[in-house]
């Protein structure tokens, strides 16, 4: 009868594989919570009817506290830029900011009436059909009578000034 024997010149080579499979998964952990949290929210698209704003955002940050402070930096650049917000007469403004991290679509060819099952859930930017977003609601935004701003995120309404 044929015996193997195993040698302890097997063991490093385990190990090495396991050091180098350990390695891969901390890179590719590392490239995934960069890509996640340190990723620049880009302004797609707004449009505006009378005081009420809607701005389509590509890389919004996942958090609270990151999307308060994505308003708080921006808030100047969508004035200067977009003329966002743009007061009624008696001063009351609203923003609605969109996730437009899918893309935009075509509006599609079928029903367009509002009720439409193909576009209640789309929100577009522009006349042409090529603008388009399913509704994904980041956050509203809103000035308040004491001169600060109420901001809805999810079912949370924060005021800041």
């Amino acid at each position: 009868m044929l015996r193997i024997r195993q040698t302890n010149s097997t063991r490093p080579l385990h190990l090495t594989t396991l050091i180098a499979l350990i390695s891969v998964t901390v890179l590719l952990i590392s490239v995934l919570i960069n890509f996640a949290f340190f990723r620049q929210p880009e302004i797609m698209a707004t449009k505006q009817n009378l005081n009420f704003s809607d701005v389509a955002v590509k890389n919004m940050p996942f958090t609270e506290n990151g999307k308060i402070a994505w308003w708080q930096e921006n808030k100047g650049k969508l004035h200067k830029e977009f003329n966002i917000p743009s007061p009624a007469k008696n001063g009351d403004w609203y923003i609605s900011v969109w996730n437009s991290g899918s893309g935009f679509q075509n509006r599609p060819e079928g029903d367009i009436r509002v009720f439409s099952s193909e576009t209640q859930d789309m929100i577009c930017f522009r006349n042409d059909s090529d603008k388009c977003l399913q509704k994904d609601l980041v956050m509203r935004i809103e000035n308040n009578r004491s001169g600060g701003v109420n901001i809805q995120i999810g079912d949370k309404d924060i005021s800041v000034k």
